[in-house]
């Protein structure tokens, strides 16, 4: 098994004061996508069996490889709304949320990837994660989506679709999502990101690192990735 953790966030501004006078607590919601990957993948695999090449090289046309594509989108977003996220009350700045022994786990998997990419949103927002829904209309319209399903019948017309692995749906999942909260006018607290392979980061499946800011500064991350 193999598991990547959360053990400490320090939050230095809650976006929720005035002018920075008044410290006064906020609502937070942490949101994560992670995505594991193979050598033999092109693409991640989150929680689920990958979307591969040939699934859609059997399907009658394009109408019906697009909306399967579109359904991969669909699901993976739904299980980011329903699963990889925590709703924190009453924080303040400048202080650090602990998880506990066993850490807040945002990804786990029965092999240890070979890639790992992580994405972590700290959000103050007062909006019910249940009203967190991504519209399929908008999906098709987005470039992340036109871009992938060009890239999917290309790869479709000139490889071997046995060969070709999974698809990546998680870029275009990232898009949305990053989107939807744009459109929620929600305050971005910190976002994290990065991108680990195993021969680099963790040769032995485990890594430990403490105090690492964020892209926006504001927030401090540790993080823990352990396999057996």
């Amino acid at each position: 098994m193999f598991y990547a953790r959360i053990n400490k966030l320090k939050v230095f501004d809650n976006r929720e004061g005035f002018l920075g006078i008044f410290n006064r607590r906020a609502e937070l919601r942490i949101y994560s996508y992670v995505a594991g990957y193979g050598n033999d993948f092109i693409a991640a695999t989150v929680g689920a069996s990958p979307l591969t090449l040939s699934d859609l090289m059997n399907l009658p046309d394009e109408a019906a490889r697009k909306q399967k594509l579109l359904d991969a989108v669909l699901s993976e977003t739904d299980k980011f709304a329903q699963s990889n996220s925590l709703e924190i009350n009453g924080v303040k700045d400048n202080q650090t949320l602990l998880f506990g022994d066993s850490g807040l786990v945002i990804y786990q998997s029965e092999v240890i990837p070979d890639r790992l990419a992580i994405q972590l949103w700290v959000i103050e927002s007062d909006t019910d994660i249940r009203n967190f829904a991504v519209d399929a209309d908008k999906v098709l319209d987005s470039d992340a989506f036109k871009g992938l399903f060009a890239a999917t019948e290309l790869a479709l017309a000139v490889t071997n679709p046995i060969l070709s692995g999974a698809i990546a749906v998680g870029g275009v999942v990232v898009n949305m999502l990053r989107q939807k909260l744009r459109a929620n006018k929600d305050d971005l607290v910190g976002y994290w990101q990065t991108s680990l392979n195993r021969p680099e980061h963790y040769p032995h499946g485990t890594r430990d690192k403490q105090d690492v800011y964020d892209t926006t500064g504001n927030i401090m991350v540790d993080y823990t990735l352990f396999g057996f």
